[in-house]
């Protein structure tokens, strides 16, 4: 499902295929779509329009765009910190024991931020609380070996947090004018 797409180099559209999909599956507001959408843009370059082509075709115009290009922006600051090596610090302890304890760790940077990467990348709620309880954990996690590494975690959560309200704060002034309410 949203497997096909093809894009229209020439119109700077992305058109997705979504008949297999339930009708009101082929909409961005769907984890599922947005999620496909999301994993072609990553590989497509001067996408000015998405099309989910079902048995209606649905565009998706600059607005939307500006929004998706945002979560993009944010998955791949997310893979930048997930690039981060772990920084232990346990005297005596050989090597491939601390690798292996580094490996084993939720607050591994490449699990921890591969983890809400994906999320955000597929439902936005989802990051939301994988965030929260991932944050949460580390501020209760205590372990003296790994102090500077979880530190530099909470620093980058703490700048990731700052970039998800920073998107949030645009995605809210770029939205419509809510319709007026007839008295």
């Amino acid at each position: 499902m949203f497997s096909q797409a093809e894009v229209q180099p020439s119109k700077g559209r992305l058109i997705v295929d979504c008949k297999e999909a339930p009708e009101t599956s082929a909409d961005l507001r769907d984890p599922a779509c947005l999620a496909a959408v999301l994993r072609h843009l990553e590989r497509e370059f001067g996408i000015e329009a998405v099309v989910l082509s079902h048995y209606v075709e649905k565009q998706y115009g600059p607005r939307a765009m500006e929004a998706l290009r945002k979560l993009l922006a944010l998955a791949r600051l997310m893979g930048q910190m997930a690039s981060r090596e772990p920084s232990p610090n346990f005297p005596g302890t050989p090597r491939k024991q601390v690798a292996a304890k580094c490996a084993a760790c939720v607050f591994n940077p490449h699990a921890l931020f591969g983890r809400l990467r994906e999320k955000v990348l597929g439902d936005f709620a989802a990051f939301h609380a994988e965030f929260l309880t991932s944050a949460e954990a580390l501020r209760r996690y205590r372990d003296a070996g790994c102090t500077a590494c979880t530190a530099a975690t909470a620093n980058d959560l703490i700048y990731l947090f700052r970039e998800a309200v920073n998107f949030g704060e645009a995605s809210i002034e770029a939205a419509p004018p809510p319709p007026e309410v007839a008295p």
